[in-house]
């Protein structure tokens, strides 16, 4: 069996520039001597030792292509610009495909000059395509897919209908129609891409073949999955806030029906009204009573208050200090305070605080109602 350099022996005094190209490894496996004039090496072995790998992700999708395409056993014929040590060379690219020594396909390129009479902004503009993240596509008005860009190959692969990447029969159908019609379509829609399902802002608007001057359709699309993705999050983020919002208003409710549980106002009769105060007293609670209490004592035109602590806990110097903001309060209203059930822990909380003054302090919720009744029967009499 011949070798690769033995079957293009012929090639080695061609005019045009040939090499070939080894996909899968990103290496020239052969090249002739106007190629090497062409890449500017300083040598066969210079250039077949290049490292070809960090070309770019629309240069590997394009050249991608050419591979599935001469696999099959067609020719590939595409304008490209390299850039032999940098500088920019646009030629016209004839590839085919070529058996190396070891049976893997590769690719055969000659590089034909560009045709003259191509403007400079063409080309600019052609290259621009190939390296956009836009999505390009030109299709038939059958959906036949004329030309992709390397981000539509990447994204959508090689099949030969646009209907194919698109679940819902309709897009497809739309996009058919614009052929027919005055106006652009655009929409977003679901899509089959080779990294699964997407979602796409797709435009289609009629345009010309410029190869067959046929009527075809130029179709792009970008990719809004991210960006929905984070709408989304900030919809459920959203969602999320409201429903915490209600349920600290349900907790901040079910809070004050149990201070208002906790420390009920309870008239007694004979101008009295008694608060059995239950658990902790602090300032918050000292000011959620104070809240209930006042209006209620000018409403009921209460003479006696009797704030019973017996269910409450030892007070601390901030609830000393709301039990006596409390007693002042009743007292500027004309009503007299009265403190009952106060264990020893809580009087020397009271003493320590100098709350006695003024205070009527009696044993039992029983003595204060008493005294209460003794007193508004005392101020009848007078």
């Amino acid at each position: 069996m011949m070798s690769l350099d033995q079957r293009l022996a012929a090639l080695e005094l061609s005019i045009l520039p040939t090499w070939v190209y080894d996909h899968d490894a990103y290496r020239f496996r052969w090249a002739n001597a106007k190629a090497m004039e062409f890449w500017r090496a300083s040598d066969r072995d210079e250039l077949l030792s290049r490292d070809l790998s960090d070309i770019s992700g629309s240069t590997r999708a394009r050249l991608d292509g050419y591979l599935r395409v001469v696999a099959e056993g067609g020719t590939v014929v595409e304008d490209w610009t390299l850039y032999p040590r940098g500088a920019p060379v646009t030629v016209t690219l004839d590839g085919q495909g070529i058996r190396l020594d070891d049976g893997r396909l590769a690719i055969l390129f000659q590089a034909l000059p560009r045709q003259p009479g191509v403007d400079a902004s063409m080309v600019r503009g052609v290259e621009a395509v190939r390296h956009s993240s836009v999505l390009v596509s030109l299709v038939d008005g059958e959906g036949t897919v004329l030309f992709h860009n390397p981000a539509a190959l990447r994204a959508l692969g090689d099949a030969p209908r646009i209907d194919a990447a698109f679940p819902d029969e309709a897009v497809g159908a739309a996009i058919r129609g614009v052929i027919a019609a005055e106006e652009p379509w655009t929409g977003e829609v679901r899509v089959h891409t080779t990294g699964g399902e997407r979602r796409h802002q797709v435009e289609a608007r009629r345009t010309t073949d410029p190869v067959s001057g046929a009527p075809a359709v130029l179709v792009q699309q970008l990719d809004v999955s991210a960006q929905r993705r984070a709408e989304g999050q900030v919809e459920e983020q959203g969602r999320l806030i409201e429903e915490l919002n209600r349920s600290l208003a349900l907790v901040e409710e079910q809070r004050r029906q149990i201070l208002t549980l906790s420390a009920p106002i309870l008239d007694v009769g004979c101008g009295t009204l008694a608060v059995p105060l239950i658990g902790r007293l602090d300032a918050e609670r000292g000011d959620e009573l104070g809240e209930r209490l006042l209006p209620a004592i000018v409403a009921r035109r209460a003479s006696h208050v009797v704030l019973d602590v017996t269910g409450a806990d030892a007070l601390d110097p901030d609830g000393a200090a709301a039990l006596e903001r409390l007693s002042r309060a009743i007292a500027l209203l004309g009503a007299r305070p009265i403190l009952t059930g106060v264990r020893p822990e809580v009087a020397r909380a009271l003493v320590h605080a100098d709350l006695t003054d003024g205070l009527l302090v009696l044993r039992s919720l029983g003595h204060g109602l008493e005294a209460s009744r003794e007193r508004s029967t005392a101020r009848q009499r007078a």
